[in-house]
């Protein structure tokens, strides 16, 4: 099954949050109990360096550079991937799939038209890539520093 397209819009410098439902045939929720999430932004989809990386593990973003290479260097941030879970990010809630990302993080992204891809993996390791797009970040306006 290909990888549904689904443009993101997140406003530099603010709370970005998502919530989807992964469900099976006939419209039951599937149950995600011990998958691992992997959500990566680059500039380019050939970019070696990422601007933002989110996992069950939590959020990394480039800091005052905005990029990083993913596993050697970045600055954590709070926020990330969580399953079976509603919208609240805290209720039990089969097949749900709550991303968010702080704002600080959101901050220190550059602004830009970007490009991401979400797999989630299962105890198997059997990789499925849900979803593909842009990931578009508006340069913020406001900011502390005049």
């Amino acid at each position: 099954m290909p990888a549904a397209r689904y443009d993101i819009y997140a406003e530099q410098g603010s709370t970005f949050k998502l919530w989807m439902e992964y469900k099976i045939r006939g419209g039951t929720g599937f149950n995600l109990t011990g998958f691992q999430g992997n959500l990566q932004v680059r500039r380019a989809p050939a970019d070696n360096r990422a601007v933002l990386y989110l996992s069950n593990s939590g959020v990394t973003h480039g800091g005052n550079t905005g990029e990083f290479t993913i596993g050697v260097d970045g600055v954590r941030g709070s926020g990330g991937i969580t399953f079976n879970v509603a919208n609240d990010a805290v209720t039990n809630y089969t097949g749900g799939i709550y991303i968010s990302i702080d704002a600080t993080s959101m901050t220190k992204t550059p602004a830009g038209k970007h490009f991401y891809d979400f797999e989630i993996t299962n105890n198997s390791g059997e990789v499925m890539r849900l979803m593909e797009g842009a990931f578009t970040i508006p340069r913020e306006i406001t900011r502390t520093n005049g």
